[in-house]
């Protein structure tokens, strides 16, 4: 039976994806997983690459190659719309998560299989950063508010000013955190977990939930946030769930510039959507 089906996206350097299927595949009770690995904008380097992987691993597991760019979110929303679930019927526990992830918690499926599907709709884990250290969970306690939306309508004027604006943005945190001792967060409802991984339970889908990827990259927490809000579906931080997320260090021109169109539009759309 499979208990937990885990899906995650791959996009050219399947080396990555390579050590999140090695990771997942030591854990406790790893034969209760399926996993479903998405090849975006495949090759046929890449496609045969994680053929070979997924053939050669403990895991069930399914490949699907789309031939265009589906983003994370976007290759999230392919696997179930190939696997056709019926929620239902179907497994406890539904992961979604990026493939620079590495489980580091031996347990972490036998206690993610421990819990009650119907209490925990969404969950999100502890995420450890590979740069920082820090916890990435919570990823937003609250829903934006109005000074958000301002902010936030000023970040996206254009990407130089939005460089500053950012730049100013941590290190004014950074001060006020070195004066004023952050809380550490405890587990408890939240507004929304970190992009990176999310755990949902069947209920989540059987109860009205689904993956909005009417975006490209970065709207995934709040989709997710606003869609359950809108169900009455409660979201969790369960910081006893332990993974750990090998963050990109790079702030170059092209990659902010990059960052910065696509999570203007992933904005407008938000805003017209949910905010």
């Amino acid at each position: 039976m499979n208990d937990i089906l885990v899906i995650t996206v791959n996009y050219k350097n399947t080396a990555i994806t390579e050590n999140f299927v090695r990771s997942l595949e030591k854990l406790d009770r790893s034969d209760r997983v399926k996993l479903v690995v998405v090849d975006s904008e495949s090759t046929n380097e890449t496609i045969e690459n994680l053929r070979l992987l997924l053939q050669n691993s403990t895991l069930k597991s399914l490949l699907i190659d789309s031939a265009s760019n589906t983003f994370y979110w976007g290759g999230v929303a392919l696997a179930l719309q190939t696997l056709d679930l019926n929620y239902a019927n179907g497994p406890s526990w539904i992961i979604a998560c990026n493939n620079d992830i590495l489980f580091t918690q031996q347990d972490f499926l036998k206690q993610l299989i421990a819990l009650d599907p119907d209490k925990y709709p969404v969950i999100g884990p502890t995420i450890y950063s590979s740069i920082t250290g820090k916890n990435l969970n919570p990823a937003m306690a609250k829903p934006i508010n109005i000074i958000g939306k301002f902010y936030y309508s000023i970040l996206f004027l254009n990407p130089k000013t939005a460089r500053l604006i950012h730049i100013i943005r941590k290190m004014t945190q950074k001060l006020f955190y070195s004066v004023f001792k952050r809380s550490t967060p405890t587990s408890g409802k939240i507004y929304a977990p970190h992009g990176a991984f999310m755990i949902f339970s069947k209920h989540y889908f059987t109860r009205g939930g689904w993956i909005d990827d009417n975006f490209k990259l970065y709207g995934e927490e709040i989709t997710t946030a606003e869609i359950a809000s809108n169900n009455n579906l409660e979201i969790h931080f369960l910081p006893e769930l332990e993974v750990s997320h090998v963050e990109h260090s790079s702030t170059g021109t092209n990659i902010w510039k990059d960052w910065f169109y696509h999570a203007k539009e992933t904005y407008k759309y938000l805003r017209k959507a949910y905010l």
